[in-house]
């Protein structure tokens, strides 16, 4: 099977490493796969020179009809030269304009909804409109839709071809649990893009307020200033910048947050959880489905200062106790490997088709 991935970004992110893993495993298993993204070069760098990529720069995140006939155009040449048996698509920009154009040219088309953009409370009521509308006008043109969350199901079922909607939430694999002494004072970690949806807007401020705990931020974007600045004034709130060694970072956390406003299913969450973190997050996307057979405990409403506090001293109250429930939940239902499989049997049957 020969498969053309399309992602809007290329910079670090959850959906780059899925699409980055299922490229992996897709060779891995004796199918052909090209990538085309629109920003940064941490996927084609991560990925290697032995799999073909391509930059296409009007591939951006901000919609601009000059660039998106652009990528458009640069889609369809692709699809020309590559003979892709089927198309991937993934993040909202890349998925809309992609499926449109294999729709026209008559290669079927799979979708990965990475958490719906209409879902993202942070925009506004025309804006979250306009992408509903134009995301079931995708659907309906897709050989099949894959969400991570129950809450995208519904929709995704609603609106795809044939109802050929998919449920395959993120994996992660096996990493070792982490052993050590809470750190005192304790430490509340943050790993991510610097990005309004995923609750930095109200995390920094309530970091700031408690310097009886160590915050440690790892990640990187748009609102690097307020944290930088945050980090400047307060001693006790640090920026660690991108994290290559995951395991080092979060033996160095006590308790992991994720207070986004509008998710998928995070790796973050999943990769700390793996190394016997416990973990904070929203109710929004697919935290409920991770966190709460663990602990309903560990779940908030975002942007609710009181509730985020109440359940990190859970967290760090009950670490020991938790760390029995982490890993069994994510081997029975967060399998990497799994997860990839079943991704691959939905694009091959797209094929097929």
């Amino acid at each position: 099977m020969r498969v053309l991935e399309i992602i809007t970004g290329g910079e670090p992110g959850g959906a780059q490493r899925h699409v980055k893993e299922l490229s992996q495993y897709l060779r891995a298993n004796d199918h052909e796969v090209m990538v085309m993204h629109g920003g940064g070069q941490w996927l084609t760098e991560s990925l290697g020179p032995e799999f073909p990529t391509r930059y296409v720069a009007s591939l951006g995140r901000t919609p601009r009809p000059d660039q998106d006939i652009d990528a458009a155009r640069q889609m369809a040449t692709a699809i020309s030269e590559y003979h892709p048996h089927v198309v991937h698509l993934h993040s909202s920009k890349a998925g809309i304009l992609g499926r449109w154009v294999a729709w026209r040219r008559r290669v079927p088309a799979v979708y990965t909804a990475h958490g719906y953009v209409f879902q993202d409370p942070t925009l506004s009521g025309a804006a979250r409109s306009v992408y509903r509308q134009l995301e079931g006008w995708a659907a309906s043109r897709s050989a099949a839709t894959i969400v991570v969350s129950h809450r995208d199901l519904a929709f995704a079922t609603a609106h795809t071809r044939g109802h050929n909607a998919h449920y395959i939430t993120n994996g992660v694999g096996r990493a070792a649990i982490g052993s050590h002494s809470l750190h005192v004072p304790p430490v509340v970690g943050f790993m991510g893009r610097f990005s309004r949806e995923k609750g930095l807007d109200w995390l920094i401020p309530i970091a700031a307020q408690h310097p009886e705990y160590v915050w440690r931020f790892a990640g990187d974007g748009g609102l690097r200033a307020i944290l930088t600045d945050a980090a400047t004034r307060y001693p006790h709130v640090l920026w660690d910048g991108w994290v290559d060694n995951l395991d080092a970072w979060f033996h160095e956390v006590d308790v992991l947050v994720q207070p986004s406003w509008k998710e998928g299913t995070p790796y973050t969450l999943l990769d700390g959880l793996a190394r016997g973190v416990p973990a904070v997050g929203s109710r929004v996307g697919g935290i409920p489905e991770i966190l709460g057979p663990i602990d309903p405990a560990l779940l908030i409403t975002p942007g609710q200062a009181g509730e985020l506090m109440t359940a990190i001293h859970h967290a760090l109250a009950y670490r020991e106790q938790l760390k029995n429930a982490i890993w069994s939940h994510l081997e029975d239902h967060f399998d990497r490997d799994a997860q990839l499989a079943k991704v691959v049997g939905v694009l091959g049957k797209a094929a097929r088709r």
